[in-house]
């Protein structure tokens, strides 16, 4: 029997009903169907945009790698010039003191020449006062004399003189030799000191080169990866973008479908030939009755329709005891008909489920089917 008398103004007749009620499925399926086709075309640029980030991770992950490659090379190449730093600067100090020793045994012997010449001068003029005016004979200075003591002191002076002429002419020339013999030996010193010093700075120079070499190179990977990174964070912006692109038209595909989230009576096992393979299905021998166990079983439902997740229910309401049998405790979210654990919903992110509704109130993968309603956790 109708609910209404024929004769009510809101009364319809039966077959006009039944037109009425096809016309609104024929809209919603179009509507769906055109709905479909968007998500899916957001979902595969969703995909695209995911492949493409896995890419990139993968991609700076390589270039990590190899950045921290050549930090080890680059480091030891350090090490290396450091130490011929250190060896440069002491071949260098070695070379400066050898220079000035050099200096002073070269100003040395140029002061001994002058020497040299200036006593070679005094012997000349001593040999040409010696011809010109000869010096006295033993016998006028024995004549001369006056008595003895004045013959030995003419004797001795002219012993002295002779014997100090020849003898700062003899050292004069013995010092100018072992000067010259110092300069050359410094000479060869400084000599091989300069080769040393030179190798020592070319070896440098080639290991700095290494260096900056290997430092350029590391430069153009951490570039490379900085391109990454940013063309990474763009990405995720992006995807963000259509992932809430894709929630606006999931949202607007469940109104235009007539869906709600609100529940309109108990959820029993769901028969698949006739229900679809999407949705929410309770296991046998669960229960689904009891608190807001209905209302979440209703959304759970409307969150695998328009997710296209096939979602099994293991677990709705259980008693203290049968609570604590299977791992939980006496007074969890089970035994007061808040909860249910929904093989299914694992990779549903927590801002799809709150959009539902829903919400995961424990963190871990343990946890990670444990659905509640949101606000209740």
């Amino acid at each position: 029997m109708s609910p209404f008398p024929r004769s009510h103004p809101w009364a319809l007749p039966l077959a006009a009903a039944s037109i009425i009620a096809a016309v609104l499925a024929i809209a919603a399926f179009a509507v769906g169907s055109a709905g479909a086709s968007s998500s899916g075309s957001i979902e595969g640029r969703i995909a695209a945009s995911q492949a493409r980030s896995s890419e990139l991770h993968s991609g700076i992950s390589a270039d990590n790698h190899q950045i921290a490659g050549f930090q080890g090379n680059i480091n030891d190449l350090q090490t290396r010039l450091s130490a011929l730093e250190s060896s440069l600067a002491l071949e260098r100090a070695q070379l400066a003191k050898l220079k000035s020793e050099l200096h002073t045994a070269r100003t040395q012997m140029a002061a001994l020449q002058v020497q040299l010449a200036h006593d070679k001068q005094v012997l000349v003029a001593q040999v040409v006062a010696s011809y010109e005016a000869p010096p006295p004979s033993i016998a006028s200075v024995v004549l001369e004399a006056h008595g003895f003591a004045d013959l030995i002191e003419r004797f001795d002076s002219l012993r002295a003189i002779s014997s100090e002429n020849a003898q700062a002419t003899t050292r004069v020339a013995v010092e100018h030799h072992a000067v010259t013999v110092q300069a050359a030996r410094l000479t060869e010193i400084e000599a091989r000191q300069q080769r040393n010093t030179s190798a020592v700075l070319v070896q440098r120079d080639e290991v700095a080169q290494l260096h900056l070499a290997l430092v350029n190179r590391q430069l153009a990977y951490i570039q490379a990866r900085d391109r990454k990174s940013s063309e990474l964070g763009a990405l995720r912006s992006h995807q963000q973008s259509l992932e809430h692109e894709l929630a606006t038209i999931q949202t607007r595909e469940l109104a235009a479908a007539g869906n709600s989230l609100a529940y309109s009576g108990p959820v029993g096992p769901v028969n698949l030939s006739t229900e679809g393979e999407y949705g929410f299905f309770p296991a046998a021998g669960t229960n689904y009755s009891v608190g807001v166990e209905p209302q979440l079983a209703a959304r759970l439902n409307t969150l695998g329709k328009a997710l296209h997740l096939h979602l099994i229910g293991v677990s709705g309401y259980r008693t203290p005891q049968h609570s604590v049998e299977v791992g939980g405790f006496a007074n969890d979210p089970h035994t007061r008909g808040e909860a249910s654990d929904t093989p299914g919903v694992e990779g549903v992110p927590e801002a799809t489920l709150n959009r539902f509704g829903l919400t995961r109130p424990f963190g871990g993968a343990a946890e990670a089917d444990h659905i509640q309603l949101a606000g209740s956790a």
